[in-house]
């Protein structure tokens, strides 16, 4: 019997409190309970398992494809993972060796881990445990041979500034580099129609129809044999899994124990090879799907889309059935949700702190409406809302999508949620969706390639905020983040980056010479300066990214995405390829709206028209960090901000946004379609500020940005329904990558007592 690893005593003393005592034994029966504690009773750590196949398999085939390389290493990979069952767990798999593993995506990671090695377990955030001899072997056999053959390590030597893309504060890109594999709808109603086993019938047909001598059946041969082995590696999983269930089945003296595994034993020889027949092997499938997913790819945000609607019809059966009531399917959903939370993310340090956490954004979507316009919302809206209030995992993300004829009794289940302080649920509006989707990936002429009917039925969201239509869209959707900041200061200085600020580039041209702005003699100059600022960093940071896209879509190739995926296996074409109906990205985000409004607010009211301060003295002042300068700063503090509804701002966030989303949309991708803007960064605006010089808006040098679209922080003065008005302002559809709003509201304003 699987074990917990003991108590490791590193970390914060809170920390340990969670993991050493019955802090942790969180959920709505003793089962789900124990499974919580079993969770956090293991810290993040690398398993090599899936380095080791794709090594061996690599080094076996020197000479053949890429795809057919990358496709028989994974099957390697899933065919041979470690058969783990721990007591109390009815939803079987884990994705390693042990719960909270990364099963390490060497030809992705190879180049940084070289660097990073000795201080991964001890790093600030987001550390992660390796055993010394994993350490010793990745040394000797894996990263000398992966380090030269990453996306970033070849896409370093063909840019002109990779230093800048990643280092310099001004833009990062990293996190499209790294993260091949992410960002993802899959097609669920699909696989809950035809199982595992319905593509590989397909894939089999179509590679038996081959011609030969058809000069494009040579890469398709690769394509199908490669998938083949795949679906078949799944297959084998679920039957080793079944078998390792069956075997603790005969050991187990506990007769209630005993049944369970029993039963589970016969529901893993049926799934995820054959559709799912019941709620518990609809849960199971879609636990294997999200498994699965987190090994073929490298990144984040592979989410569940429209949970309720594909979920739905197996827990009526079931009710109807007498197999089923809301308590036990309660219980199976929180006991999910730790099995999804358990999925952790590994990456560069610099990466780990935009996105702390190790947090895997798995959006799940309930409520929204049917194909007709009617609510779609049913009982398992209200179970997948109720089962997080129960178990306070972080993951999955859950989401409400709503629209007018959104239930209140389920709007107040989810209202209830979110009094809770734990970030659930997010709130989703469907006709802004669907105005995102209808403009998404098709630059500024459009419209999409979905269709109004598909965009209603399946259209979802993806990790934090990303619109997408489920089984349909493949690509990044969190590529490059832009901090306008940056760009301010680069306004400033003309186009020279501050000698104080941190990261590469300090003192150095990094930007356009806009001129001097104490030479400006109106605002519209000196926003025109901001403007062409931001298109220069728009147009550098998309030439970046596209060499990245190439080498992706050349060498990167994703098999159970490709599965998972409408119209892939038709075609024969993998999606890194452009094999999705529509595929998307890289895309833009930005940070920095609030502060550049008020910014802009400050110079425009204070310098041009009130003409309180001049341009010398806002530029000096700023030069020193306001050292010296405080009466000042105070000044710039104390205007009116963003968020406060006041148009003055307000106006001026909006155009910059308007202006930004235009831009960005020109710029067609490698793959052919075009870049999304978005504003969703995370928490990258505290490690973006400590590489930005102090602003127009009063901020010091090193100071977190404002976050999201949010208003600065402590600035919204005029409380929540002011912040709303001002946020109601911008044009959310315009941004067809999404748009993300926090908002702290305290329990006594959000739920009477």
């Amino acid at each position: 019997m699987a074990e917990p690893e003991p108590i490791r005593k590193i970390g914060t003393k809170i920390a340990m409190e969670w993991r050493d005592s019955k802090t942790a034994e969180v959920g709505g029966t003793e089962r789900v309970r124990k499974l919580n504690r079993l969770l956090h009773s293991f810290r993040p750590s690398l398993d090599l398992h899936r380095a080791r196949c794709f090594t061996k398999i690599y080094r076996e085939m020197e000479g053949c494809s890429e795809k057919r390389k990358m496709y028989l290493a994974m099957a390697e990979t899933i065919a041979t993972l470690p058969v783990v069952i721990y007591d109390y767990e009815r939803i079987l798999g884990w994705q390693g060796k042990k719960p909270r593993t990364e099963n390490l995506s060497i030809e992705q990671h190879a180049h940084w881990i070289i660097e990073e090695l000795d201080i991964i377990p001890t790093r600030t955030y987001d550390p992660f445990e390796i055993d010394e001899e994993d350490k010793k072997e990745l040394r000797e056999v894996h990263l000398p041979y992966w380090a030269p053959r990453t996306c970033v390590a070849k896409w370093a030597k063909r840019v002109p500034f990779p230093e800048k893309m990643l280092d310099s504060g001004i833009a990062y890109v990293g996190n499209y580099l790294h993260n091949a594999g992410s960002h993802f709808l899959p097609d669920f109603p699909g696989l809950f129609q035809i199982g595992f086993k319905g593509y590989h019938e397909k894939a089999q047909r179509l590679l038996q129809d081959l011609d030969p001598n058809d000069p494009e059946s040579i890469d398709q041969k690769d394509f199908y044999e490669g998938l083949v082995a795949v679906l078949e590696a799944i297959k084998t999983l679920g039957e080793r899994y079944a078998e390792g269930a069956a075997q603790k089945a005969r050991a187990e003296k506990n007769p209630v124990r005993k049944k369970e595994l029993e039963e589970a034993a016969a529901m893993l020889s049926r799934v995820p090879w054959n559709p799912p027949q019941t709620f518990y092997e609809g849960l199971q499938t879609a636990w294997f799907v999200q498994l699965l997913l987190s090994i073929d790819g490298t990144g984040p945000s592979n989410s569940l889309g429209r949970f309720d609607q594909y979920m739905y019809p197996l827990y009526k059966a079931d009710v109807e059935a007498g197999r089923l009531n809301e308590d036990s399917a309660r219980e199976m959903l929180e006991e999910f949700y730790i099995k999804l939370t358990n999925i952790v993310d590994v990456t560069p340090t610099q990466l780990a702190i935009n996105g702390r956490g190790y947090f895997r954004f798995q959006q799940l979507d309930v409520g929204g409406v049917d194909r007709n316009g009617n609510d779609a919302s049913n009982k398992v809206s209200y179970l997948a809302i109720q089962a997080m209030r129960e178990v306070h995992t972080t993951s999955p993300s859950v989401s409400l999508l709503l629209h007018p004829k959104t239930p209140d009794d389920l709007l107040y289940e989810a209202v209830m949620l979110a009094a809770m302080g734990m970030g659930h649920p997010s709130f989703f509006n469907c006709e802004t969706l669907w105005q995102q989707l209808m403009g998404r990936a098709a630059g500024l002429r459009g419209p999409s390639k979905y269709s109004f009917d598909q965009i209603r039925e399946y259209g979802a969201y993806i990790g934090c905020v990303e619109p997408g239509v489920q089984g349909m869209q493949y690509g990044h959707t969190d590529s490059a983040m832009l901090n306008m900041c940056a760009m301010m200061s680069l306004v400033l200085n003309n186009g020279v980056k501050p000698k104080g600020a941190p990261g590469w580039g300090a003192g150095m041209p990094c930007g356009p010479q806009t001129g001097d702005p104490r030479d400006f003699k109106t605002f519209e100059e000196f926003f025109n300066a901001f403007k062409v600022q931001l298109v220069y960093a728009i147009k550098e940071s998309h030439a970046h990214m596209i060499v990245g896209e190439k080498i992706r879509s050349e060498e990167h190739f994703k098999p159970v995405y490709t599965i998972l995926t409408k119209g892939t296996i038709e075609k024969g074409l993998d999606v890194e390829e452009g094999g999705a109906p529509v595929t998307v990205g890289p895309v833009l985000a930005i940070l920095g709206t609030a502060d550049v409004a008020n910014a802009l607010y400050n110079v425009k009211t204070m310098v041009y028209e009130n003409k309180e301060i001049t341009m010398d003295e806002l530029v000096t002042a700023i030069g020193a960090n306001f050292e010296g300068y405080e009466r000042l700063r105070e000044k710039l503090r104390n205007s009116p901000k963003y968020g406060n509804d006041l148009d003055g701002p307000d106006s001026l966030a909006r155009e910059v946004l308007d202006f930004y989303a235009l831009e960005t949309k020109k710029y067609k991708t490698y793959l052919g379609h075009y870049m999304d803007p978005s504003i969703q960064m995370v928490a990258a605006n505290v490690s973006f500020g400590k590489k930005t010089w102090a602003q127009p808006n009063g901020k010091k040098a090193g100071v977190p940005l404002a976050d999201t679209i949010s208003a600065e922080q402590h600035t919204d003065k005029e409380g929540p329904t002011a912040a709303i008005k001002s946020y109601g302002k911008l044009d959310h559809a315009g941004q067809t990558n999404g748009t993300i709003l926090n908002m702290w509201i305290s329990k006594s304003e959000l739920v009477a007592r």
